[in-house]
């Protein structure tokens, strides 16, 4: 019988475990990479169980021992931190937990095992522009393209691969040196890992994309470079983009040119056929009137040409080019002066601080010069010129040199121009403005209005102010005058009352003969009760009595009001202060004047302590008040604020918190209680809380 009910009570506690049991059940692992590519990032978040094999398609010393490993399906990168690292065409099992990655899903927390080696994965051919938009992120890809330029960083070559107007980093093989020279303008086909570049990590966004190559046999020559342009005289700026034969997107040109203006990896060159924007491949810019050579690769954007990847070389030559002027808006519109030193002359109508048309981002001077061809706006290139344009004034005349920029739209239609102007040397003043213009008659108009209207608005305001202090005046004495009219009542009769009572119930207690304990316990309880509420009232009646801190300052009131309460209760009291107390708002003096009577009302109803005390340190940066008592003590829970349980603890944290102050209620040593109110005097806080008042 035993054993049944032993079994029955198996067989219950087995039913009631088992729907546990399936819960409890992990998830089946994760066999393929693109069931882990596919995953949303709250998914991946759940570090679901991964176990994949697969081949090393990329892995690179800089990466700690990350790398990437391709299946049947897709590829995926694994965030391992083991070293060495596994090297491309090796087999491994990787196990592992999926994780969010910093832009595509990942494998977290992996433990791999090289099992063998294989060939590569075939690549998947797709177009830069394709690769650029971080859908073949990990992916083993093919792409072609014109190489731009090279250059080597941390002992590594790195080639530009242009597609229209999609480009993608090549990141070779440490140990490969390439022919640059055959490379450079030619056309290829490579394979390898694309891999991003630059991210905005916080909005897990793609900025740009490398293409990681595990091996040079990746690199297939399509067309191969055109002669080198340094072999030729050099084109004349005007010839760029116009028809030849011998066009092809990796055509290099050869310019030869002065140096007009420079800024970042932007330049402008001008002979004797006109000027041109010229992007180099690195930040290295030579120096205004420096003649130079440059080669690069000839590009359109909204209908104007520019030159980029380009390098220089300096011919040794110095040179000054003559700025042109402008002889028609047709001129203009047709880009004739399109980049190439242009001089305006007219009148300074105006001076602002705007964004640069150029880069949004930075706000610059800008110039606006009334000419006969209309409004030339002039912008300073520098985000902040060396010396202000303020010698300019509003009015003059004068001559400005820069760079003339086209404006057109995306079709390459005119939209307007501006001038690029290096410095304020570049700006001649030639006629200075009239004393007497327009614009300071009318500021000086303006001027004088606005003071008269400042004084009537002035006057305006003091009247109102004047009104509405005296009416608050008058409600506050009314309401005063009440409150110590309901003082000196209370005083007066219920007060003197309690008194009476009290000293009658100690008659009483005298006049009781021997054998009238029970009675004398019921007077000396109704005493207590009275003693009690006689502390109550007097309490009120302070509280009622506006003379609090306006008949003494807070250092004698909060003594006066700490003693009063010792005194109702029969405790010794002691005060101490050090320091002089510095220039405080009425409110918050108010407000600690109630968190120590609030701390010592506390004392004398719960504490039966037989002292009180009341330390002061004072400074002009910090107040630091302390109330003491040697009492029983309190709890850590009963030192917390209760909303169930009185006003107390609660109301002095809240007093506390409205004027900015710290309030901290600790154990005594040996016994008792400390509640310390620590307040930051600070010229900033002061005003906003008195503000909040």
């Amino acid at each position: 019988m035993e054993k049944q009910k032993s079994f029955s009570a198996l067989s219950y506690l087995a039913l009631l475990f088992f729907p546990l049991a399936i819960f409890a059940t992990p998830p089946p692992p994760i066999t393929q990479a693109q069931q882990i590519l596919s995953l949303k990032e709250e998914e991946a978040q759940q570090h679901l169980p991964i176990q994949i094999q697969g081949v090393v398609t990329a892995a690179d010393p800089s990466w700690n021992g990350q790398f990437f490993i391709q299946d049947s399906s897709a590829g995926v990168f694994v965030d391992s931190r083991v070293q060495p690292i596994p090297t491309p065409g090796t087999l491994l099992r990787v196990t592992g937990v999926t994780e969010p990655g910093a832009f595509a899903p990942i494998v977290g927390r992996p433990l791999w095992k090289a099992v063998g080696s294989s060939s590569l994965p075939p690549a998947k051919s797709v177009s830069i522009e394709q690769l650029v938009t971080g859908s073949e992120d990990g992916q083993r890809v093919q792409v072609q393209g014109w190489v731009h330029s090279a250059r080597k960083e941390a002992g590594q070559w790195i080639l530009a691969l242009v597609e229209g107007s999609s480009r993608v980093d090549l990141m070779l093989p440490r140990n490969f040196e390439p022919p640059i020279s055959k490379f450079l303008g030619a056309k290829i086909s490579t394979a390898g890992v694309p891999t991003p570049k630059r991210m905005n990590y916080n909005l897990r966004r793609l900025v740009s994309v490398q293409l990681w190559l595990s091996s040079s046999d990746d690199l297939r020559l399509i067309q191969p470079a055109s002669p080198d342009p340094r072999s030729s005289p050099p084109t004349p700026i005007r010839s760029i983009t116009q028809y030849s034969i011998d066009n092809s997107p990796g055509r290099r040109f050869l310019i030869q040119g002065i140096v007009t203006f420079h800024s970042g990896d932007t330049l402008y060159l001008s002979d004797a056929t006109g000027g041109l924007e010229v992007r180099l491949a690195e930040e290295i810019a030579p120096k205004i009137g420096d003649e130079i050579e440059v080669v690069g690769f000839p590009i359109v954007e909204r209908g104007l040409p520019i030159l980029v990847d380009a390098i220089f070389s300096p011919t040794g030559n110095q040179g000054k080019v003559v700025p042109k002027s402008i002889q028609s808006v047709q001129q203009l519109r047709d880009g004739y002066l399109h980049g190439d030193l242009t001089r305006i002359e007219g009148q300074l109508v105006n001076i602002l601080e705007k964004p640069s048309v150029l880069n949004p981002s930075f706000t610059t001077l800008t110039l606006a010069v009334k000419t006969s061809e209309g409004v030339v706006t002039a912008e300073f290139t520098q985000i902040y010129p060396e010396k202000r344009a303020d010698r300019f004034e509003i009015g003059s005349q004068i001559a400005v040199k820069g760079i003339c920029y086209t404006q057109t739209d995306h079709e390459g239609s005119f939209q307007g121009f501006f001038l690029l102007v290096p410095s304020l040397a570049d700006i001649t003043l030639l006629r200075p403005a009239s004393p007497f213009t327009a614009r300071r008659l009318a500021l000086a108009l303006a001027v004088a209005l606005l003071v008269l209207l400042a004084v009537s608005l002035w006057g305006r305001h003091l009247l109102t102010k004047n009104l509405g202090l005296q009416g608050d005046i008058r409600e506050r004495n009314a309401v005063l005058n009440e409150r110590a009219r309901l003082a000196a009542d209370l005083h007066d009769t219920l007060e003197q009352s309690l008194v009476g009572l009290s000293l009658q119930c100690k008659t009483a207690l005298a006049l009781i003969p021997p054998g009238g304990e029970r009675a004398k316990h019921h007077l000396e309880v109704a005493k207590e009760g009275i003693t009690q509420t006689h502390a109550e009232l007097r309490r009120s009646i302070w509280d009622l009595t506006p003379q609090a801190l306006e008949s003494f300052d807070l250092i004698e009131a909060m003594t006066r009001v700490l003693k009063q309460s010792a005194d109702s209760a029969g405790l010794d009291f002691q005060a101490n202060v050090q320091g002089d107390l510095p220039p405080l708002e009425a409110f918050l003096k108010q407000n600690l004047l109630r968190i120590v009577q609030e701390a010592g009302t506390n004392a004398v109803k719960h504490a039966s302590a037989s002292q009180l005390g009341l330390q002061m340190i004072l400074s002009p940066e910090k107040i630091i008040l302390s109330v003491t008592d040697d009492g029983v003590g309190m709890s850590e829970a009963a030192r917390q604020p209760d909303p169930h349980h009185g006003f107390g603890i609660r109301g002095m944290q809240e007093r506390a918190k409205r004027i900015g102050a710290v309030l901290q209620i600790e154990k005594g040593v040996p016994r008792g209680t400390i509640v310390r109110i620590t307040l930051a005097i600070s010229p900033v806080l002061s005003p906003e809380i008195s503000s909040n008042s």
